[in-house]
This record gives structure tokens, sequence and C-alpha cells, in this order.
């Protein structure tokens, strides 16, 4: 017999419960690599059927946890399937539980599969399935935009980091808030490790990117003082470009997270002073344009055929191993010689 991860009814068989949700590899096709970074292992997916967890029972998988998953596409469907520009600004309407409830889930999916520490949620699974509120939990829910402040466009593999081809869905566990930034780090020629921000009371920290979304979630540990919590989240709106999703409020206005930096590093947090600095390195290096040119002129040279060759052989180096993968390398190349 096992145990449902999330009800604990003891049944023969249980069902997959996705990592991330289906609806959203669904609406990136062409983007089918989640990548799943834990403090103990980084993973890479090539997500033919999606990556999933097989220790969730039928009714909590498919009516309880399904709800939440509907809330969350359509959510990132309306606000997120969209790209942004360097200056935009979003203001989006969001019912805080459904957002937090689903959230906590997807960390807890990712928790299991990546064979963390999970004592956390053991308090906080009946709030998951069922909305029962007379606990909550300790979260801090953070969300901005996902803009690409990349040169030449983050769909063009060959010539950045492959990992930057795979970046519209992923989950990074213990990212690095930088409190200076990557730039002021190099200059200083010292250690990255010295720049990040450190906490003491949390129990988890991370950073999901789905679409153009981008969330950072704390979950606190049980002991920590609600005014500690307040304390903190006051700062780190002060000091760094994410907005706080508040419990008593229905919307909120979502800028730019991202930098030229930390969109080729994903498990990267910049402050705002960092970004200022990155957007000024960025802008120098291309002759005072800004991304969007750079991003259209290169567009215009390399075609879609070009995109479309260069993300098989990507595919081909990191996946040697996956037949699919295979089969696409090989049919291609034997027609185009």
């Amino acid at each position: 017999m096992k145990k449902c991860a999330y009800c604990g009814t003891q049944l023969e068989s249980l069902t997959k419960e996705h990592i991330i949700p289906f609806g959203l590899l669904e609406m990136y096709p062409d983007q089918d690599v989640t990548f799943n970074s834990t403090s103990l292992k980084n993973r890479i997916y090539k997500d033919n059927q999606g990556h999933s967890i097989k220790d969730v029972c039928a009714n909590c998988n498919n009516n309880l946890l399904g709800k939440l998953d509907t809330y969350g596409v359509d959510l990132i469907r309306e606000y997120f399937s969209t790209k942004y520009t360097e200056d935009s600004s979003i203001r989006i309407n969001y019912d805080y539980h459904l957002l937090q409830r689903w959230l906590l889930k997807i960390i807890y999916n990712s928790i299991r599969s990546s064979e963390l520490e999970s004592n956390w949620f053991n308090d906080q699974l009946q709030y998951i399935t069922h909305d029962i509120q007379e606990n909550l939990p300790p979260v801090s829910i953070f969300g901005g935009i996902h803009v690409d402040m990349t040169a030449f466009g983050e769909d063009k593999a060959l010539l950045l980091s492959p990992l930057s081809s795979y970046q519209p869905l992923y989950i990074y566990h213990s990212p690095a808030i930088l409190i200076n930034g990557v730039l002021f780090t190099r200059k200083r020629k010292i250690s990255i490790d010295r720049d990040k921000m450190k906490f003491h009371r949390a129990d988890q920290v991370v950073t999901i990117r789905f679409g153009s979304a981008m969330f950072l979630v704390i979950l606190w540990k049980k002991s920590i003082l609600s005014y500690k919590i307040e304390q903190f989240n006051t700062e780190f709106e002060t000091l760094y470009p994410y907005t706080l999703f508040r419990p008593n409020q229905i919307n909120v206005v979502l800028r730019r997270v991202t930098d030229s930096i930390s969109c080729l590093q994903p498990g990267v947090i910049q402050s705002k002073k960092a970004m200022i600095e990155a957007d000024e390195h960025i802008r120098m290096i291309l002759g005072g344009r800004s991304v969007s040119e750079t991003q259209e002129e290169w567009n215009k040279n390399w075609s879609k055929e070009d995109q479309k060759r260069g993300r098989i052989l990507i595919d081909n180096l990191w996946f040697p191993d996956n037949k699919s993968v295979q089969r696409k390398f090989e049919e291609y190349f034997s027609k185009n010689k």
C-alpha cells in the first residue's frame, strides 16, 4: 500500500502529479524543457510528457489540486503569456489564497521530487487542499515581470548559454539574492557568495518563472514573529524590484525584475541598484542601443529555420539519451545534408 502525499490515504496505486502544471507545458510547446534547481542538485527535464511525481491519490490530484492548477494556469494565460518591454508595468487581479495555495502546491511537489526535507508542509496540507485558514502559513509572495534583456534574445540558443533557451518554465530553490550585484563583485574581484542576502529565519526560498511571470516565495519558519516578516517585506520592496502580494488586496502593479545578467542566470536576483548598473553596462556594450533594437535586428538576420536548427543541435547536446530528441536530430539533418 502507498500513502498519498496530501491526504495520507493508503491505496495500492497512486497517480502522477505534474511538477510544472501540464496546462503551462501546453502553453509553451516549443519550450518543453524544465529547469529545476535545488540546493542539492540541478536537473533539466525534457518534458515530453511533463515531469511528475507519482505519490498523489486520484481525488487529490483531479479534484482538489486540479482546481488550483486551473486558477494558476488561467492567471498566467491572462497576464503573463505576453512578452513585455523594458518599461512595461501591468496591473493584475488576484485571489490571494488561491495564488498562495497554488504556489505552495508547486513548491511542495518540487521539494518531494528533489528529495528535500519537507516538514514545513506537514501542517499546511489542509490549507493547500481545502483552504482551511485557521492557522495561515507564514509566507511572503513577491512578484514581477520577466523581460528578455539579452542582446540577441533568449531563443538564440547557439549564441547564449544553452539554459537560456529553456527559461520560460523553471523552479529554482535557494536563489542568490544579491545586495550589490554581479558587476559589483566582478569589479572588486570578490566571491558572489559574499554579496548574497542571508536568510536566518526562512525554511525555503524559491523563485519561479512561468512565462513572463516571476514569483519569489519565502516560507518562513513557524517560530518567526509576524512583525519580523512585515519588516522584511517592507525593506525588500524598497531595495528590490519585486512587489509583495498582500492578503488584503485584490490587485497589484508589477514591473520588470530582470536585467541582462539575471536573464542568463535563473538563480540570480539583483537589487534595484544592481539592475541600474546592469542596464547601463549592456547599453554601453551595445553602443548606446537598446536591447529591443538589437533583438529586432537579429530577428531579421536569423530566420526561423536557423532558430529551429539551433534548437535541435542544443537538444542533441543536452539530451543525448532522449530517443525523441535523437529522432528529430537524425530526421532533420538527413533531410538537410
